[in-house]
């Protein structure tokens, strides 16, 4: 198994290369620089194309580095293929490039691969990303293993990473345990599991559950920062670290102590949304809910259904407020402020 390269025209036809000779990071070399200075990076999903204007906004009025994801969930309800998201993630860094006069490290990260693994991978690869996240954590421990080692070794010759998943974020037997508060560290994901998956895989990233959860959390999270620093300590000396999903709920000196046990990723996705869809026109609430009750389906799964009615809204305020709220989040969750000088992005 083979390291990954660096993410470069030189590596991978499918690299985009912009002003200046920029190109995309992947997690080795945005990670990497993140764990040598002891700060976190938020991976925020782009379910609009104004939640990414956002999401780059931020990054850039702040000099943050940044992560940007779609979950492979997310994709068709948003909708946002790889290629439509690496178009907008590529217009949207040309043109801070050339309005700001500098560069900040972008990952292009196509996150929870569970179903269509070989599907997804290629149009990552041929949408030009820079990183993926192959999710087989429902999956026996081998299993994974055997996919995952697939996977690396096509993508690794091409600059692109992968993020691993060992432990199912948000388990259901976990959700279901009626004394889950007293009982939350048995679901935990084991040390020794998260050292196994990364020891056969080689991967530059790895996911894990420590009482984290997707979406809205109806209670406070018990997030087993000690387990945190147990693994990432572990896989730190494999090459590899920590990632920590379900970011919304979770409050910001929860992170920090996160960022200080040695997560480094961080995906944060349904604040933003939430944001996102203040903004909507009670007029469109009502029609969403409706066609989501009648779809049984959440509300934000029904989007692809009002696309031409949401093309039509002012986004200006919701993208100011995703934007004010994240670089909140960059300087009292993550510590990646100003950080972007770190790194040289050309």
């Amino acid at each position: 198994m083979s390291d990954v390269a660096p993410f470069s025209k030189d590596v991978n036809p499918n690299a985009r290369v912009l002003s200046d000779g920029y190109v995309l990071s992947n997690l080795k070399q945005i990670l990497r620089v993140a764990d040598n200075n002891n700060f976190g990076i938020p991976a925020c999903n782009a379910r609009s194309k104004w939640i990414a204007e956002a999401i780059l906004d931020a990054a850039w009025e702040a000099k943050s580095p940044m992560i940007v994801e779609i979950a492979e969930s997310e994709a068709g309800y948003c909708p946002m293929p790889p290629a439509r998201l690496s178009d907008i993630v590529h217009e949207g860094i040309e043109k801070r490039i050339k309005k700001y006069g500098y560069s900040i490290p972008v990952c292009l990260h196509h996150d929870h691969i569970q179903k269509d693994v070989d599907g997804c991978v290629q149009r990552s690869i041929d949408a030009g990303f820079s990183s993926v996240e192959v999710d087989l954590s429902k999956k026996p421990l081998e299993e994974n293993i055997k996919k995952c080692y697939e996977v690396a070794e096509k993508i690794h010759p091409l600059g692109i990473s992968l993020e691993v998943e060992e432990g199912e974020i948000g388990v259901a037997a976990a959700l279901s345990d009626p004394n889950i508060e007293e009982n939350i560290a048995d679901y935990y994901t084991k040390t020794e599991d998260a050292v196994k998956l990364v020891q056969a895989v080689k991967p530059e990233a790895c996911a894990f559950f420590v009482g984290n959860g997707h979406g809205v959390y109806l209670k406070e999270p018990h997030i087993g920062i000690e387990r945190v620093k147990e693994i990432c300590d572990k896989i730190r000396p494999l090459d590899a670290y920590g990632v920590l999903h379900g970011g919304t709920g979770i409050q910001p000196e929860m992170f920090v102590k996160a960022v200080e046990a040695g997560a480094r990723k961080f995906n944060y996705a349904t604040a933003l949304q939430n944001i996102w869809f203040k903004y909507f026109p009670d007029t469109l609430v009502e029609a969403m809910e409706k066609k989501a009750k009648e779809m049984d389906k959440p509300f934000r799964k029904v989007l692809y259904l009002f696309e031409d009615e949401i093309a039509k809204l002012d986004h200006r305020e919701a993208i100011e407020e995703i934007k004010e709220h994240l670089i909140m989040m960059f300087q009292a969750a993550f510590l990646c402020d100003g950080k972007a000088d770190l790194y040289r992005t050309k």
